[in-house]
């Protein structure tokens, strides 16, 4: 009897096995992938994905943007909000980009954001760090 029951256990754990690696592909598949987004086009967008990038969060309140595609290095500024339902006087944050000039798709050469700049030329390894993963992100997009 008790040889039945172990069994019985084992049996039942192995038929969950499936179903749980079940569950954790349909989970997966509804996690949108960074390279499924389409890549931005214009420097305002591209700012926009920097920020919602540098701060990991699927939107953002925009509020006053802020571009110079003409200047050389091309760029933006906006303010923004993570909070999607902030009063317009209150989406305050800033980031400001640059981008390198002729670049097909745009590639990130600079972005500021709470008074600390991001570049390859940062002088703090973590600085460095944030940057070069945007820039990964950026060229992961299709």
């Amino acid at each position: 009897m008790k040889h039945i029951l172990i069994s019985i256990s084992i049996l039942s754990l192995l038929g969950a096995i499936p179903a749980h690696a079940q569950e954790t592909l349909d989970r997966q598949k509804s996690v949108p992938d960074a390279a499924a987004e389409a890549r931005p086009a214009t420097v305002e967008e591209a700012c926009i994905f920097v920020a919602e990038s540098m701060l990991m969060v699927k939107d953002l309140k925009i509020g006053v943007v802020q571009s110079f595609p003409e200047l050389d290095p091309p760029g933006a500024r906006l303010t923004y909000s993570t909070r999607l339902d902030s009063e317009p006087q209150n989406v305050t944050d800033e980031i400001e980009c640059q981008f390198e000039r002729g670049a097909e798709p745009l590639q990130v050469t600079r972005f500021c954001m709470d008074s600390t700049c991001y570049a390859a030329s940062s002088d703090e390894p973590e600085d460095r760090r944030r940057f070069e993963e945007i820039r990964a992100l950026m060229q992961r997009l299709d």
